[in-house]
């Protein structure tokens, strides 16, 4: 019986850790899946993403310990880093948790959840 039950102990302790992946400033961004020019942090793991829509061309889907709290507020230096790649954020088109950002005529959304947050590049028919 303790043959079978330490080799389970050990699988179950390496897919915890695993599933250990936290925001942390300090690790630094990388770019999206589905725009190079967007950041997302560098140690979110990406999960299956929605269904695209009309209103939007390409989506992805981030599991992230730490990224968003009960009401959907993304870390302020998470946001500074959006800027810093060169997005705008249109704050007058924001929508509770969910933020639009504008480059050279291409709009992204992002949608930040407690530990999840989906990226997703709109249609470029698209108006808000």
């Amino acid at each position: 019986m303790r043959r079978i039950l330490i080799p389970i102990l050990l699988v179950a302790a390496v897919l915890m850790t695993g599933c250990a992946y936290e925001y942390m400033e300090e690790d630094g961004y990388r770019m999206a899946v589905i725009n190079e020019g967007f950041p997302v942090p560098k140690n979110a793991y990406e999960v299956k993403p929605e269904d695209c829509t009309t209103e939007i061309a390409k989506s992805a889907k981030y599991k992230l310990k730490g990224i968003g709290d009960e009401e959907g507020t993304p870390p302020a230096d998470y946001l500074d880093e959006i800027e810093r790649w060169g997005w705008t954020e249109l704050e007058d088109k924001r929508v509770g948790h969910v933020h639009y950002f504008e480059k050279k005529g291409k709009i992204m959304s992002l949608i930040i959840q407690k530990n999840v947050f989906d990226v997703f590049e709109m249609s470029d028919d698209v108006e808000l």
